[in-house]
């Protein structure tokens, strides 16, 4: 169903000027505006505020980026007032963290026993030498001495591999790879993200199951994924099912979530609509051919940080390509943004309607079959898979650091009970609930470690300060994203057995 989007244009003037008010009351917090024609007496508030500022205020002439300032704040503090972390204003286009590349060693890692476990390598300087699952333990840079991981923190890790350098330094990685310790030299240079990455090649032993993991909506995936299944088909491979894995992918581009559904969606499917604060469709997509692509079975694995034109996407194969969706509902961003730059170079980006997908033949998700207009927003409420997964591991990619400091923070605390009621579910006669029992869940699990690595020094949970040791914790991180790395393997094994 059509949601009421019609804003009140009053209201809106009044957190203006509220929200002008506020900014202007601390030292940074300058306001300009951009009016056409005739401003309003709250529009010519806003202008004569910034021109006093500018010429009048006894500092004003030493303010180098005064309407940087201005536009900064407000933009960000009126979309501040609203929730709305989409709208931001950016000096640059650069700034607004569109581009697939940077500049680095290219690969992306996750706190592991001490070191880094390399989860994902890009194209760059890493490709063919680092791969997934690697274990970084310590690095040598240049002529220093080696810089061991296990006797810093995970802050001062990446602070460390972040620092500027002389261009053509060697870094000397020392990691584990399937148990064996080797040496890895890189240098850092130009990389790039993989749209998508093969994790199952189609044969006859999977029942001819090719399994992709599409990682970002920027870029081109939709060129990318389409290269990948058209030379398996040339190969003169079979590809009796798809499965598309979607998890942790943020979104990027409409146009590409439309892209990537026009290979597989049925001609004359509805793939979105945008909706704009009026309720009028002010832009639409649809397959107007027929697809690419002729797959007998598709499947979609999502979870929370499945959002925007992922979610696109998800709901045009729902209703396009028959897909079934396994996982966990996803993130619920059914908000589109547009972009404004300006003479300068500067760049608003603002949230500018809503999005809505195809509803698919009988909705049941969130009672939207029963209205006529057969398309639905689910901004705010997320996509229901067909079928949800029965375990819920995400929390264990977070894996907490609890030495850091001695006050631990509720979530925290909650985060090491819900991981003991989760992990040793079968080891345990009770049910952590409460926050006060953190301690005693520490202790657990500094037992439990110790039996594990026949090492009785697990058994000191707590250091002098009073913090959690540091090396229980780093078990507790490889602990909790060991089990995360089983779980995300079941649910993939899942999505291509589902039918």
């Amino acid at each position: 169903m059509k949601e009421d989007n019609v804003a009140k244009k009053s209201h809106a003037g009044v957190i203006i000027c509220c929200v002008l008010t506020g900014i202007l009351g601390i030292a940074g917090g300058l306001i300009g505006g951009y009016f056409i024609g005739s401003p309003s007496s709250e529009d010519q508030k806003i202008l004569d505020e910034y021109h006093l500022l500018k010429e009048d205020w006894l500092y004003g002439n030493e303010v180098e980026y005064l309407s940087d300032y201005a536009s900064s704040g407000l933009v960000n503090g009126i979309a501040g007032s609203v929730k709305d972390p989409y709208t931001f204003y950016t000096k640059n286009y650069e700034d607004q963290g569109l581009s697939t590349d940077g500049t680095g060693f290219g690969f992306s890692s996750h706190s592991y026993d001490g070191g880094l476990y390399v989860s994902t390598v890009h194209t760059g300087p890493s490709e063919g030498k680092l791969y997934i699952g690697d274990i970084l333990y310590a690095v040598k840079r240049g002529n220093e001495e080696k810089y061991d991981f296990k006797s810093h923190t995970s802050t001062e890790i990446h602070n460390y591999l972040g620092q500027n350098s002389t261009a053509g330094t060697s870094y000397v990685f020392s990691l584990l790879r399937n148990g064996t310790e080797t040496d890895v030299t890189l240098q850092k240079g130009i990389y790039s993200e993989k749209a998508s990455e093969v994790l199952e090649e189609p044969t006859d032993l999977n029942n001819n199951t090719m399994t992709i993991r599409v990682n970002t909506f920027l870029g081109s995936p939709s060129i990318d994924v389409k290269t990948k299944i058209q030379t398996r088909l040339t190969q003169g491979k079979t590809i009796r099912k798809l499965v598309i894995d979607l998890r942790q992918n943020g979104g990027g581009y409409v146009s590409e979530a439309m892209n990537l559904a026009k290979l597989f969606v049925k001609k004359g499917t509805m793939i979105y609509q945008l909706v704009n604060k009026d309720g009028k469709v002010i832009e639409s997509g649809s397959q107007t051919g027929d697809p690419y692509f002729s797959i007998d079975d598709y499947s979609i694995i999502t979870d929370s940080g499945t959002a925007s034109a992922s979610e696109i996407f998800t709901l045009a194969m729902r209703a396009g390509a028959n897909t079934k969706v396994v996982g966990f509902k996803s993130y619920g961003k059914g908000i589109a943004q547009q972009f404004k730059t300006f003479s300068d170079g500067s760049v608003i980006r603002y949230t500018s309607a809503y999005v809505y997908g195809p509803e698919k033949e009988n909705e049941t998700m969130y009672e939207e079959g029963k209205d006529d207009d057969k398309v639905m927003c689910i901004h705010g409420k997320g996509i229901v898979p067909d079928v949800v997964y029965s375990t819920d591991y995400q929390f264990l990619q977070a894996a907490a650091s609890f030495y850091s400091n001695i006050s631990v923070s509720e979530s925290g605390m909650n985060y090491m009970l819900k991981f003991m009621n989760f992990v040793y579910k079968n080891d345990i006669d009770r049910t952590y609930s409460s926050t006060y029992q953190f301690g005693d869940a520490i202790k657990e699990f500094s037992a439990f470690t110790a039996i594990e690595y026949s090492d009785n020094s697990y058994l000191t949970a707590f250091d002098s300060e009073g913090k959690v040791s540091k090396n229980l914790n780093d078990k507790l991180v490889k602990k909790s994203y060991d089990e995360y790395l089983v779980y995300y393997g079941k649910l993939t094994k899942e999505a291509s057995l589902s039918d």
